[in-house]
């Protein structure tokens, strides 16, 4: 058997299915072994200027993608972030015990993060059109459910897959990584522009917890496939990054951040009582009527339910957002889908309707583009009209 220790000598290892790498490598010597993890590490290797002009021309089509708000634009840019081969290097450090490395693809994922940040950042400042209430292009991509967990773990263990057997397919799952993870450190820098950290923190968090997470997953797929921890430097890179993984998922679960960033410390229920306040004042001012002795017939006179009495107060037709970190806009009553995200002090139209669920009052509004949604109206200010 021989196992090619260069990218230009074809070898029936490279071509066949995952499982018979599995048993070659099972059955080949130290230095073949060596041979093939430089094989792959020559694949995945970062190099500068392609990384730098990609990164540069990504970052200009996100810009653009925000500031006139074109999702075209958004897939075009996410097709070309280079995180495909930052990634892989990152996963493979553990297995060459290079810790140099795991340095230089720490330091290409944190370059990127920072650009893709400052890029959101950028947009909101070059916003062109009206800032409306629920300004945040493309919010969907904020969601965190299952689905976008199920997607993200399953594009992280094919990439893997195929990228030992020199499939191009690794290089088209890898555009997951590029939606779920880098896009949201976009809107990242966008909320911090538009809000403060305290919105954009829990939009940050979420997208380091995934980026550790499909590293740490590839490394145990890479492991599976007998390209193992490799020494004291792989073990040290490895917990490493269970660690941090660790971290970014106590921030992001452990405080409930980006569940609902509006969650106040305490709840405090709002009740609109007027109507109440108004039948005892009407009843009060009537119980004097029996004083007039002369009348003939004392039941004819005014009773309380002929006066001009006032009906129930009709809800208030606008609301403020009081929450500080914005609010966000849901699909339905205490859905987990965020359709958009309402800024700190908007005003928007409330149409009356309101839900009650888990002790929560959901209130269904319009904002100022004519979008309907609903949202808790713990973090609404009433305004009398």
């Amino acid at each position: 058997m021989s196992i090619p220790s260069t990218e230009f000598t074809p070898d029936r290892l490279r071509t066949q299915p995952q499982g018979q790498i599995r048993r070659y490598l099972g059955k080949a010597s130290d230095q073949e072994r060596q041979g093939f993890l430089d094989v792959l590490s020559h694949r995945a290797a970062i190099k500068p200027l392609s990384f730098i002009l990609q990164v540069g021309l990504s970052l200009l089509l996100f810009v653009l993608a925000l500031v006139y708000n074109k999702p075209l634009l958004l897939m075009v840019a996410a097709l070309i972030v280079p995180a495909h081969n930052a990634l892989l290097s990152l996963s493979l450090a553990p297995g060459t015990r290079s810790v140099a490395r795991a340095g230089g693809a720490i330091l290409a994922l944190v370059l990127m993060a920072v650009a893709f940040f400052g890029g959101g950042y950028l947009a909101h400042e070059l916003y062109t059109q009206e800032i409306s209430a629920e300004a945040l292009p493309f919010s969907f991509l904020l969601n965190d459910t299952w689905l976008e967990w199920l997607i993200l773990l399953l594009s992280a263990i094919f990439t893997a897959y195929w990228f030992t057997s020199n499939s191009t397919l690794s290089r088209l799952s890898a555009i997951v990584f590029n939606v779920l993870i880098f896009v949201q450190m976009l809107l990242a820098g966008w909320q911090f522009a538009r809000v403060g950290f305290e919105a954009a923190f829990p939009t940050l968090i979420l997208s380091i917890l995934r980026l550790l997470c499909v590293v740490v997953l590839m490394i145990i797929v890479l492991w599976s496939l007998r390209i193992k921890i490799n020494g004291l430097a792989g073990w040290l890179i490895f917990v490493g990054l269970l660690l941090l993984l660790g971290a970014a998922a106590y921030f992001c679960y452990g405080n409930k951040l980006p569940v609902v960033i509006e969650e106040p410390e305490e709840y405090q229920e709002v009740q609109v009582t007027p109507a109440l306040t108004l039948e005892t004042t009407v009843e009060a001012t009537f119980t004097p009527m029996p004083t007039a002795t002369k009348q003939p017939e004392p039941s004819p006179t005014p009773r309380p339910t002929n006066t001009p009495q006032p009906s129930p107060t009709p809800l208030p037709l606008q609301g403020r957002v009081t929450s500080t970190t914005g609010l966000y806009c849901r699909n339905e009553p205490g859905g987990v889908e965020i359709i958009g995200v309402l800024a700190y002090q908007s005003i928007v139209q409330l149409t009356g309707k309101e839900v009650q669920i888990n002790n929560r009052t959901w209130q269904e509004l319009e904002t100022d583009s004519g979008m309907i949604c609903w949202v808790d109206d713990a973090f609404l200010e009433i305004i009398q009209p």
